[in-house]
Order: C-alpha cells, then structure tokens, then sequence
C-alpha cells in the first residue's frame, strides 16, 4: 500500500471530517472531504515521496497559475499531504465534453506552455527514446517501421526551446465541470507531481492519445488542431506532433510490454493503427 491505513484516522482527526478514497495514481492515495481533497505521499524511498512530493506539487500547481486550488501541504507521520480545494467535476468523457471545455483547455495549455524553461529538446534523448522502442517492440514489424519513418523527424523537434509542460494530460487527469457549477473553469488538469520542462507538442501529444482519442481519432484530430492554432506559432507546433504522436503511442506498447504485459496485445491492436493512421494522414498545414 502506498500509505498506512493510520493516515487516514489522523487526517479525519485533524480536519474534523470523514473522508472517502479516491482513485488514486501511483505515486500517492487521494481521499475527498468536505470541499476539499487530500493527496497523501508516502515516507520518501528511492523515489520523490512524502514532503517533497507534496510541496513539489503545490508549487508546480502555483506555477501553472493553480495556485487558488492550493489550500496546504505539511508533513503527518512521515508522509507528505497535500490539501487543495475541491473541483466540482468528475474525469474526462466524451460525452460530457463541450466546446467551451476545448476551449478552456486550450487557453490553459497556452498559458502554461508561455512559461518559458531553461534548455531545448535534446537530439539524443529523442534517439535513445527511439531506440528504446524500437528494441522492446524487435518484434513487430508495424512498430520496426514506424520506428524508421521517426527517425526522419528528429531534426524538426531536436533543438526546440523548453517550456513548462504537465507530462501527464491523459483522462485521469483532466475534469470537466458539472453543469450546475458555477465560477470554476469548465475543465481542470490536475496531478502536477510530474509536471517539468520539456516540449509543447509532447504535452499535447499525450493529450491527444490519452484524452482527445477517447471522442474518435477524426474528432480527436480536429480538437487537436483547434487547441493548436490557438498557440502564436502554430504550424511549427503542429508539424512537431507528426512526431509526438506517433511516439507516444509507441511509449504507450513499450510500457505494457514492461509493465503489464498480460495487457500488451490488446494494446498493441488498439495504439498501433492509430499511431499508423495519425503518421500516414498527417497533413504538415494546419487545416
């Protein structure tokens, strides 16, 4: 378990409230009170966990210009909390998903991505990434060759200046505003442990393959596009998911393969044609 079951009696204590789980991540548990969410870090090991997790977290939110959702984060029996407020939302789906959430999540990606890091796109983590893949997918020839067309476009996103990126924008992490909510954004991304910098186009890349994909790869593509053109230059953006993409489906395969193999066929049968499609239609002009 990520923490001990006593952390939870000590939260309810201190706060005077019950508190019910949430589905957590895998770094820490998450549990709702009364208006508020706490995230709960477990004691630091070899990975960032307890207070340093917790205020990493704080202070990337506040970063990002979230910094209202931010209530507190302090250390309780070695681990780290983190307590913000609230959203009044549930996880991204198609079916609730509204223009006015597009445009809100395009507004919000142009902020945080206007937020300038030190550093560019390294040529050589983008070879090691390729050459990564296509060594745990050696047996598939679809990923062989994908691999290979890849390879054409390092040059166009090798060198690109950093800016400050969230690096996980799938489903989990995106809520969308119920309808009677007032005075809150119509969508919110959360989870910012992760968050560092890197390029624009990767953040929007696992956006799309972990969020936007959920509404159909056509839909996805032209919400995509939207968000997009909504950036000060757009077609070099844009020209740059050709190959974020198509990679972060490759990533996606790697990652069952090593991780959860018992779900790596299926994986392979849903991300590859995608990761396929989205390569071979894409059309470098912004449409």
């Amino acid at each position: 378990m990520l923490c001990k079951v006593e952390i939870l009696p000590a939260l309810e204590a201190r706060y005077q409230m019950p508190l019910t789980p949430l589905v957590g991540g895998a770094e820490a548990r998450t549990f709702a009170g009364d208006g508020l969410v706490f995230k709960v870090y477990p004691p630091q090991t070899t990975e960032p966990g307890g207070i340093y997790a917790a205020r990493l977290e704080a202070l990337n939110m506040t970063k990002a210009g979230l910094a209202e959702w931010v209530v507190e984060a302090y250390t309780l029996n070695q681990h780290g909390i983190l307590v913000t407020r609230r959203y009044p939302g549930t996880n991204f789906t198609p079916t609730r998903f509204s223009q006015a959430a597009l445009n809100e999540l395009a507004r919000f990606f142009v902020h945080l991505h206007s937020i300038a890091e030190p550093g560019v796109v390294s040529r050589s983590r983008l070879q090691n990434r390729l050459n990564q893949f296509g060594g745990t997918l050696h047996d598939l020839p679809q990923a062989q060759q994908l691999v290979g067309w890849l390879w054409q476009h390092i040059d166009e996103v090798a060198g690109t200046p950093q800016a400050f990126c969230h690096r996980d924008p799938h489903a989990g992490n995106i809520l969308l505003k119920h309808p009677e909510a007032q005075g809150v954004p119509e969508a919110l991304v959360v989870d910012w442990v992760r968050a560092q910098p890197d390029d624009p186009a990767r953040d929007l890349a696992i956006l799309t393959t972990g969020t936007l994909v959920l509404l159909g790869e056509e839909k996805a593509t032209a919400a995509l596009q939207s968000i997009v053109q909504s950036y000060p230059e757009p077609t070099l953006l844009w020209r740059r998911l050709r190959f974020w993409v198509p990679l972060t489906y490759l990533h996606d395969m790697h990652w069952f393969r090593t991780k959860e193999p018992a779900g790596f066929e299926a994986a392979v049968a849903d991300k590859m044609p995608k990761a396929l499609r989205f390569y071979q239609d894409f059309n470098p002009e912004l449409a």
